[in-house]
């Protein structure tokens, strides 16, 4: 029995040498070298947004009389990122900027899916895709599709993407993560969508790194358009901190209100995530171990 015990220690001890030697979460933000976030105004073709301290999609208007067209590009530095990195999930991370993102501004009264984002990643060689946050606008970023006509986007649909995107996939808001009175998604509150292993996201990684500029851009475009009949979506302003917005506003229902980001705790973020094998080889190996007495 002791020597039993014994070898299950010495299990327990491998399995933690291990565990501290297993790959980190990587997180890239907007902040980082190679970064940059702006929101793209397809009613002011020529305005450059880049610095400004929020980041926002919306759509208003009729369909006959569509009014606003918005979309945000996040771009981030990824020359540190290695083959075994990208063998884990991949996660877009955004946070919320205020706190009026109430129950009706994400959930369809009439009982049908709460809004959300639609995801593109842009292909590394496209021309233009180290865009200069300095001077980007619907005129002239790449992946854009500038015509005028605010009711289509900029980045295209999901089933016909502009040239030089790839569709991700959509994330919905989640009625869960509600707080307060009123109800709303709380400040700082994270918004995150998950690329599994082998996605067109890992893809574009690894292709950046063969580039000189070495960095990858994600389209985000609010879920919903003008077609829709829930007037709450319709011209507001979907809110996420960029960079610029180093400190974060007040929330009472938050636990990070009024949080700092000066060192990009809240940016968007590019995070890769370590293969879920390690942990699965972690307990293997104390299993065989004990197995093995």
């Amino acid at each position: 029995m002791r020597k039993r015990n014994l070898m299950l220690l010495m299990a327990m001890a491998a399995a933690m040498v291990l565990a501290a030697q297993a790959p980190a979460v990587i997180r890239i933000t907007t902040n980082m070298p190679g970064g940059a976030d702006a929101e793209l105004r397809e009613e002011a073709p020529d305005t450059n947004r880049g610095s400004s301290n929020e980041l926002a999609s919306r759509v208003s208007g009729t369909v006959e009389n569509p009014t606003q067209n918005s979309l945000i590009y996040l771009k981030f530095g990824v020359a540190g990122i290695t083959p075994s990195d990208l063998l884990g999930n991949i996660i877009v991370q955004t946070t919320y900027r205020n706190n009026n993102i109430t129950a009706g501004r994400i959930q369809d009264p009439l009982g049908g899916p709460n809004t959300g984002w639609d995801y593109y990643v842009m292909d590394p060689w496209l021309t233009g895709a180290d865009w200069d946050e300095a001077t980007i606008t619907p005129r002239n970023a790449p992946g854009y599709y500038y015509d005028g006509n605010l009711f289509t986007k900029g980045c295209g649909t999901p089933e016909e993407p502009m040239d030089g995107l790839t569709y991700l996939g959509r994330k919905l808001y989640d009625s869960a993560e509600l707080v307060g009175s009123p109800l709303h998604l709380p400040v700082g509150g994270p918004f995150n969508f998950v690329c599994e292993p082998g996605s067109a996201l890992h893809d574009a990684v690894a292709a950046a790194l063969e580039t000189d500029h070495k960095t990858v851009t994600i389209v985000m475009a609010i879920a919903h358009d003008q077609s829709t009949n829930n007037s709450q979506w319709k011209g507001f302003n979907y809110l996420f901190n960029p960079k610029e917005m180093t400190t974060l506003n007040t929330d009472a229902a938050s636990p990070w209100s009024g949080m700092s980001n000066a060192n990009g705790e809240f940016s968007p973020a590019l995070i890769f995530v370590p293969e879920p094998a390690t942990m699965v080889i972690l307990l293997a190996g104390g299993l065989l171990l004990r197995r093995r007495q």
